[in-house]
């Protein structure tokens, strides 16, 4: 079980935004409420925004909870003892950014991390960036072994390579592909899904525009989910996780803007397949208690 005992999501954002005056008056109707499933709270974003200015923002976007990971771990350390009913704190082996790059060789990744795991907090390990050329890694076999070890699921950024590898290691391993892989192409994808079943999950993150039907930054040139996306969403409707994914300061000071997208194609699918894919999805995944 990765988290504690929790009320539901919708009671639990909706007492949340009643108390913070999002929402007033006791017939008011809570908005769909979101499961932030990839984001970070690393240095420069510790530097510009301090935890309750990180959670106002979860507030004003009915974002009831939120996997965070950093670069280093302690920003998500103080995210989480800020807010522990909040917060899902992933573990990063990452100590500076150079480390994105070169986790994979580092052999004392596998002793740090261990050390880490040993405050008990941490409900998961990532966001791990590798792609296909590092798949023989001896570090990234004993950190999947290392996830085994303490029923930890994985967030990996990676080719579809990597994830084959990971499975190949471990079978029972529980993975969440971050922003539809490197190569978010729906056949691709449902191959992959269909390879495993049970143990693999994908989450949005990025690919707002893509589903929008642009890959302008400026804006989507339609407000309509692409016909291709809106097919393979609801037929994976119990894999899809939606999730913002803070990548810099700048993100977090748009993470508005990527709600309202993430709103705006989710209400262009049947409502029980956009609340499954907004939270519900995640509350499987993470394992929150009803």
């Amino acid at each position: 079980m990765f988290l504690r005992l929790l009320p539901t999501i919708k009671s639990q954002l909706y007492i949340t935004l009643l108390m913070t005056g999002f929402i007033s008056g006791a017939t008011a109707e809570a908005p769909l409420p979101l499961i932030d499933a990839h984001s970070h709270y690393s240095y420069a974003d510790t530097e510009a925004f301090n935890p309750q200015q990180i959670i106002d923002i979860l507030n004003q976007n009915s974002v009831a909870k939120i996997l965070i990971t950093g670069t280093p771990n302690r920003g998500t350390n103080q995210l989480y003892q800020h807010a522990p009913n909040r917060i899902i704190p992933f573990l990063s082996v990452y100590r500076t950014k150079a480390d994105k790059a070169n986790w994979m060789h580092r052999l004392e990744t596998i002793q740090e991390a261990k050390k880490a795991l040993k405050n008990g907090i941490y409900q998961g390990i990532g966001e791990l960036h590798i792609f296909a050329r590092d798949q023989e890694s001896p570090v990234l076999k004993e950190l999947v072994i290392l996830a085994k070890q303490h029923e930890l699921p994985m967030l990996i950024h990676a080719d579809a390579e990597i994830i084959d590898k990971v499975f190949e290691i471990d079978p029972n391993a529980k993975i969440l592909w971050a922003h539809l892989g490197t190569r978010p192409e729906t056949e691709l994808l449902q191959n992959m899904l269909d390879k495993y079943p049970e143990q693999l999950f994908i989450d949005t993150s990025v690919r707002d525009k893509r589903f929008l039907g642009s890959l302008q930054t400026n804006g989507p040139t339609t407000n309509t989910l692409q016909p291709e996306w809106h097919d393979f969403l609801i037929k994976n409707q119990d894999r899809m996780l939606a999730a913002v994914d803070t990548f810099s300061v700048n993100r977090w000071r748009t993470y508005h803007k990527v709600v309202k997208d993430i709103q705006t194609w989710l209400g262009d699918l049947p409502p029980e397949v956009a609340e499954k894919i907004a939270y519900k999805n995640a509350e499987r995944f993470f394992a929150i208690q009803k």
